[in-house]
């Protein structure tokens, strides 16, 4: 479950990654993620996307059974703990939501 200071923290890695790595350089990503399939190069431009879409994502939670196959009820809660709190059976899950930011009315 990711809550806002992960997010926070992922916004400054990307930060980072953008300002400090090469990322076209394949290699470098596949040993920072680990990941030796992996074979997707970054620009700056589409890093900066990124970051804009977290900062302005909104957090929300939810429960799942615990083969996260399904959600206990149609609930998004506003915090974790809310979310917690409607758990059922100990088996339940909390799980984060990102919500894009509502588009401006018209």
């Amino acid at each position: 479950m990711l809550n806002q200071a992960d997010i926070t923290l992922i916004i400054a890695a990307l930060q980072f990654w953008a300002e400090e790595m090469d990322p076209e350089d394949e290699q470098c990503l596949k040993i920072y993620a680990e990941a030796p399939e992996a074979q997707q190069t970054w620009m700056p431009a589409e890093i900066q996307q990124l970051r804009s879409r977290l900062k302005t994502a909104h957090l929300k939670y939810v429960v799942s059974n615990e083969s996260r196959t399904a959600l206990q009820d149609r609930e998004v809660h506003s915090t974790s703990q809310e979310a917690f709190e409607t758990c059922n059976n100990p088996t339940d899950l909390v799980g984060t939501l990102l919500l894009p930011e509502a588009p401006p009315e018209v």
